[in-house]
């Protein structure tokens, strides 16, 4: 890197830092400019050359992260439509608070381009972005909507290559791209005095090979021959019918949950009749459709209905619901658990989607594990019982988590299908789990009501086609208000609907049982980043260490 780079003024760093939150978050949906995501860090890269320590290189990481989330994800305070104070508080929190977790890729980046020189930096950024991305979506305190490689969605060659890596080789080579960029661009405005040095020109074409590989590897993927016949007339395939019921997700914990499950019953028949014979095997209704807990005892006339109309119209269902568990020893109940009044009772709420089908079997369910910190659980809420206050109002909040992982088998045609519900589709290591167990297909319930037209449904959309994509999978996608469609296993969507619009869809899609890399694998590349940036930090500490050590030794001398 050249070192004639002109000194520059603390308000130059300032624009720089807020151009890399811009072209950062304009790489995000429904921005259709994921590229910009390659060149993101350019500039603060750039802002950050020539100043020393630490804590005011992350000032700079700070304002670039402020105005990345400020427009990424802006929608997370509902401002639009103001319905919920609580909402707006938490969404500025998010906003204001979440990009200080940036301070530990860029902070160990700095610490180490002072111990162990800005080459070896550059080198190791991409490692260590991905291990912080990596082990960020690990904790109950987890974010993982804003990982870098979320951004490239709308270009499906580009992503074709997770099916190795998962998305954090999209990061991994997002990160390279920039850091490539980065040095390319000092070293051209070196060379403007004279001819390419051949190092330059060897620069410039590595990074060009990097930035196509992704597309020619799609492309090839995406032809005829390379994706095949992904037409709906798999023999071992599934019909699915999918009930876009666009019911207020305000008003439905305020009304009356019968008319709620009534109205569903009705849109449920509505679709039956419109598809005749071609009826759907599985029908699907959204993340808690109604405000009705159908497995418990004191709905048992609910569940005998549903399984009356489900014989008579001879399909499924995959339902939404709140699931209320008792604890028979109070005892042995979790310390989040809740407490009945004026008895000793505990118990707890889930967030949870049962499989209902004509038969005498009882319902299978499964509780959602990956909560919204705060909007739906308090992060280590048995260890925080004190936080419990922070919890949101809207519906029961305060949800426990559920037990484990479930694959759910359809009697009649013998599929074996995972639901995920909303935010769950943000974690690739935790989906791709189901599909180890023997998922031949997802579901996706959500609600995606909460935010108007604002991007929250639109990148809540797009990170489904990722989890499609890494383990080959048919995604079959219900939200309340909208988008609801299928996702084949390239990708690509079908029929996607409009939000806030009432829809009822019926699409066959098929099974798969092979397991992609990335599926029998996991998280290998996010892990070993991880580890790699503990060593990287180790090096730079060893090498601090050392300093230090021949410091006070030549002071002795």
């Amino acid at each position: 890197m050249s070192d004639d780079v002109p000194e520059l003024k603390r308000w130059h760093r300032i624009l720089l830092a807020v151009c890399s939150g811009v072209l950062l978050g304009l790489s995000f949906p429904p921005f259709h400019l994921g590229f910009l995501a390659a060149v993101g860090l350019v500039p603060l890269l750039v802002a950050l050359q020539g100043v020393s320590g630490i804590r005011v290189p992350l000032r700079y990481v700070y304002l670039a992260m402020l105005v990345f989330h400020a427009i990424a994800i802006n929608w997370t305070g509902g401002f639009v439509h103001g319905n919920d104070p609580y909402m707006m508080i938490a969404g500025t929190a998010t906003i204001l608070i979440h990009p200080f977790f940036y301070y530990l890729p860029m902070g160990v980046f700095l610490f180490v381009r002072r111990r162990l020189g800005v080459a070896r930096a550059l080198f190791f950024l991409p490692f260590l972005w991905v291990g912080y991305e990596y082990s960020h979506s690990l904790s109950e305190w987890s974010f993982p909507w804003l990982t870098l490689g979320n951004s490239q969605t709308y270009d499906l060659a580009k992503i074709q290559f997770i099916e190795y890596t998962g998305v954090w080789g999209l990061s991994f080579w997002l990160i390279a791209l920039n850091v490539l960029l980065y040095e390319l661009c000092f070293r051209v405005i070196a060379d403007l005095r004279s001819t390419w040095r051949s190092s330059t020109k060897v620069l410039a074409a590595i990074t060009v090979v990097l930035a196509l590989l992704p597309s020619v590897h799609g492309l090839i993927v995406l032809s005829p021959a390379g994706s095949g016949d992904v037409a709906q007339d798999d023999p071992r395939g599934v019909t699915i019918g999918i009930i876009q019921s666009n019911v207020d997700p305000w008003d439905k914990w305020k009304a009356n949950g019968f008319e709620t499950h009534a109205l569903y019953m009705d849109l449920t028949k509505r679709l039956i009749d419109s598809v005749g014979a071609a009826r759907p095997d599985i029908v699907l209704w959204p993340e808690t459709a109604a405000p009705l807990d159908v497995l418990g005892a004191q709905n048992g006339p609910v569940l005998a209905s549903i399984k009356e109309h489900l014989a008579a119209w001879n399909t499924s269902l995959l339902t939404g619901l709140p699931h209320k568990v008792i604890y028979p020893d109070s005892l042995r109940a979790p310390k989040s658990a809740r407490k009945e009044k004026f008895s000793s009772t505990r118990y707890d709420w889930y967030n949870a989607a049962a499989f209902i089908q004509p038969d005498s079997v009882p319902p299978a369910w499964y509780g959602k594990m990956k909560m919204v910190p705060f909007a739906e659980r308090i992060p280590y809420a048995d260890m925080f019982q004190a936080l419990d206050f922070l919890r949101w109002d809207v519906g029961i909040g305060g949800w426990q988590i559920g037990p484990d992982t479930t694959v759910f088998e359809h009697a009649r045609s013998g599929a074996r299908f995972s639901t995920i519900i909303c935010y769950e589709s943000t974690y690739p290591g935790f989906i791709a789990e189901f599909v180890r167990r023997g998922a031949e297909f997802l579901t996706l319930i959500t609600i995606d009501s909460w935010w108007d037209h604002m991007s929250g449904a639109y990148q809540h959309q797009q990170i489904a086609v990722l989890r499609a994509v890494e383990n080959r999978r048919w995604i079959a996608r219900c939200a309340v208000g909208g988008i609801s469609c299928t996702i084949d296993p390239y990708g690509r969507a079908h029929g996607a609907t409009e939000l806030f619009t009432q829809r009822l869809l019926s699409s066959r899609i098929a099974r798969n049982t092979e397991l992609t890399f990335y599926t029998r694998h996991g998280d290998l590349l996010g892990e070993l980043c991880l580890w790699l940036s503990v060593v990287v930090l180790g090096a730079g500490l060893g090498q601090a260490f050392l300093s230090r050590k021949r410091s006070l030794a030549w002071q002795q001398q």
